[in-house]
């Protein structure tokens, strides 16, 4: 027998033993990762519902309670004539959505709005637009005016779908990283439940997971007792037929739930709508890329409109719905539709604006706004009681690109509206004599196009008397 002494001492045993150890550990490592993998996917993760969020990990809580928190004294207006641009800046991720102590009560009246006005207030595109859209083709009808316009398909509709659960959860995700105190998942999102999100403010609960609100069968659906409060504002299905013309207007459809699954994104909307006290409004291009391929208004709620019937904005392009705008077209519309395209998914930015106006409402629709040729009477300051009947109103817009599959954009526009006798001029920084000098000039020097189409010659003489006799006093009094 040979002597195997020299190949199996431990100067080779030992190496050998240390390699075959290390096989064996490998493929247990992966074994273990492959098991992993398979729990992964078998066990439903907290997080699955976050497909599509832009902002996650960006925000950070808010450290003030919201109703210790009073509205922003933003200042939109300046010194010297006004000038038409898009006027927009970049702001962080946490400065999206805004709780102060006027939430609740705003939330009440854009519930009131939305009972009273459901048909010109709330956007979305149902699948019986698209053979709607399909029969207009080449008609320019006076009975369907919107179609022959705009023309609908199948992915437009998808698309819709697909913005508003991107926007629902970026929402959703905002409020429980923003303000945790408040918002709080009470049942997670699992394969059988969309989630229950828990609004402490208000007391209401919603859906956390749209896509899988959106995916239930009916039967869930009619048992859930966390919908929307008061659902049962949404219409029925409404057609526009010759026998049922007291459901439309001469805009076209005002409604149209043609199936559950249009009923559950409206229900989605509504959650939105008392989430949130601002309008959110989607906007996309069409997919046969009509009006140049500019995006159009094809989703959303609009309960605090400012002098115009929002239903008149549906299906409408960029450019129309901003048609009324004087010098719109000549100034913005080329650099608005290109911010529009080039604009990267997730940023934010936020603009601006401001008026007058001579009575409390947050929505109006036949007032606020002047037409060219309209002849515009002044109220003085003594019909306005001194100031207790003017308003001061402003709007802070911000925009954002939804994504990664919409590529949606969305408006969240915050109104603000301040008493100014009672509020304005006794804000500690709207009060102060430099600002109230801003505004007197920023008035004062409004050019006549933009003085028309605001009203200014209602409330401009008015306006100017108060806060010319408000810096008077203060100089006097300093």
């Amino acid at each position: 027998m040979p002597d195997l002494s020299p190949i199996l001492g431990k100067h080779v045993t030992f190496p050998l033993m240390c390699c075959f150890l290390y096989l064996i550990y490998k493929d247990l490592a992966a074994d273990g990762e492959k098991s992993a993998v398979v729990r992964k996917k078998k066990r439903p993760d907290e997080n699955d519902w976050k497909s599509g969020i832009i902002l996650a990990d960006q925000v950070s809580a808010s450290d003030t309670l919201w109703e210790q928190t009073k509205p922003f004294p933003y200042q939109p207006f300046k010194a010297g004539e006004y000038k038409l641009n898009m006027g927009i800046r970049t702001i962080p991720a946490q400065d999206w959505l805004v709780l102060d102590n006027t939430y609740k009560t705003r939330i009440e009246a854009k519930w009131d709005i939305v009972r009273e006005n459901y048909h010109d207030v709330i956007f979305y595109l149902d699948p019986a637009m698209v053979s709607a859209g399909k029969s207009a083709v080449g008609s320019k009808s006076e009975k369907d005016p919107l179609y022959s316009e705009t023309l609908i398909s199948d992915r437009d509709v998808k698309t819709c779908e697909i913005a508003l659960c991107e926007l629902y959860e970026n929402i959703v995700v905002f409020l429980l990283q923003r303000y945790p105190q408040n918002f709080k998942v009470s049942q997670r999102p699992s394969k059988d439940s969309p989630g229950v999100l828990h609004n402490t403010i208000v007391d209401e609960y919603h859906p956390v997971d749209p896509l899988k609100y959106m995916d239930l069968p009916e039967s869930t659906i009619n048992a859930l007792d966390f919908r929307c409060k008061d659902a049962e504002v949404i219409p029925s299905s409404f057609s526009n037929s010759d026998s049922d013309k007291s459901k439309t207007d001469s805009v076209g459809y005002r409604c149209l739930i043609s199936c559950a699954r249009t009923r559950r994104a409206h229900e989605l909307i509504l959650a939105l709508s008392r989430l949130v006290e601002e309008d959110l409004i989607l906007m996309f291009p069409d997919d046969r890329r009509q009006f140049n391929g500019e995006y159009v208004l094809m989703a959303g709620i609009f309960a605090f409109a400012a002098g115009f019937n929002p239903r008149n904005r549906l299906l409408k392009p960029l450019t129309l719905v901003h048609g009324p705008v004087p010098e719109y077209k000549e100034k913005l519309q080329m650099h608005m539709n290109r911010f529009f395209e080039m604009h990267k998914i997730g940023k934010l930015v936020m603009r601006l604006n401001f008026s007058f106006q001579t009575h409390p409402k947050l929505y109006v629709t036949d007032d606020n706004k002047g037409l060219a040729t309209e002849q515009i009477l002044a109220k003085t300051l003594e019909q306005l009681r001194g100031g207790r009947d003017l308003y001061y109103r402003s709007e802070r817009q911000c925009l954002i690109k939804l994504g990664p599959k919409s590529q949606a954009m969305c408006f969240s526009i915050r109104t603000y509206l301040w008493n100014m006798a009672d509020q304005f001029l006794t804000d500690d920084f709207y009060s102060q004599s430099d600002v109230l000098q801003d505004m007197y000039d920023a008035v004062d020097g409004m050019q006549e196009n933009v003085s028309q189409y605001k009203r200014r010659p209602e409330w401009g003489p008015a306006v100017l008397q108060l806060l010319r006799n408000k810096i008077q006093g203060q100089n006097k009094t300093n």
